[in-house]
């Protein structure tokens, strides 16, 4: 009786361990370098990690942080990175922690430490105007841009796309009912996190701070199905009555599940996102 109570307790929490620790341990998308003209840097950042990165140069003076998306790597954004040097800005790219010696994700919180880093990289270079430097993320990545731009009052913009809202409240279901193995398979999840990275994965929440972005510009696409929608179309109300500027811009792409934005509008994803960097960064 004891064993079978053990493992009725025990096996939830063990797999609910599991995915987290796989959700926290992705390979590495290394990418490739870009087909323009582009430097390779190195900066340091915190907790022992050197990153590295593309730095490709623009015309128009203004400066875009691509933030990486989940496991990828300095390469690994290429197509944001035609898109935004394309349209003329600077574009610098940075590796996902797990393709450093890191070795692990945190799924955006320590991750805001590699995008501090990025910027005050940027503050060592001639050719760049540090009052004009935004931040581009896609998923975990705009999850991220949005905890970043809070944290780091210079960065003039963010565009963020199809992140979670509140990783432990939208993503896990945490609070919600659910059954009992469900709710210990969270709970699995939620351990497996703390012990791994060393911090509360509460703190995953960029609906807590997006309000501190204003009165900065804020640009969210999500997909029509994209599952953290609801909690977007929260933060877009709560970044606006902030005074986030042009009322916090936000887009959903009809059609579109979790990243199909430039697949299924691709002519007007580039569009509105040429547009809010240049209206930001360039116009502004």
């Amino acid at each position: 009786m004891v064993a079978l109570v053990a493992a009725l307790v025990l096996v939830p929490l063990l797999f609910g361990g599991m995915m987290m620790w796989g959700l926290l341990h992705p390979g590495c998308n290394v990418g490739s370098a870009p087909a323009v003209a582009y430097e390779t840097v190195t900066f340091p950042s915190t907790r022992g990690v050197t990153q590295q990165g593309y730095f490709v140069p623009g015309t128009n003076g203004g400066t875009v942080i691509v933030v990486p998306a989940y496991g990828n790597g300095h390469g690994g954004e290429s197509y944001f990175v035609d898109v935004l040097n394309g349209a003329g800005f600077n574009v610098l790219t940075l590796d996902a922690r797990v393709c450093t010696n890191y070795g692990h994700l945190t799924l955006g919180y320590v991750e805001v430490e590699d995008v501090q880093a990025a910027y005050d990289y940027l503050l060592t270079r001639d050719d760049v105007d540090p009052e004009r430097v935004n931040l581009h993320g896609f998923s975990s990545a705009g999850s991220t841009s949005i905890m970043a731009a809070a944290r780091i009052p210079q960065i003039r913009g963010v565009a963020a796309m199809g992140g979670y809202w509140d990783f432990a409240q939208g993503s896990l279901g945490l609070g919600q009912s659910g059954t009992y193995f469900d709710t210990l398979f969270k709970w699995g999840q939620v351990i497996t996190y703390r012990l791994t990275t060393g911090e509360d994965i509460a703190n995953l929440s960029p609906i807590s701070v997006i309000d501190e972005i204003a009165p900065r510009p804020i640009l969210l696409i999500y997909g029509e199905f994209d599952p953290a929608l609801d909690g977007a179309r929260r933060m877009r109300q709560i970044a606006a009555d902030a005074g986030s500027g042009d009322g916090a811009e936000f887009w959903e792409v009809e059609g579109a599940g979790h990243g199909g934005y430039w697949q299924v509008a691709p002519e007007e994803f580039e569009r509105r996102v040429i547009e809010f960097h240049s209206r930001v960064l360039v116009e502004g």
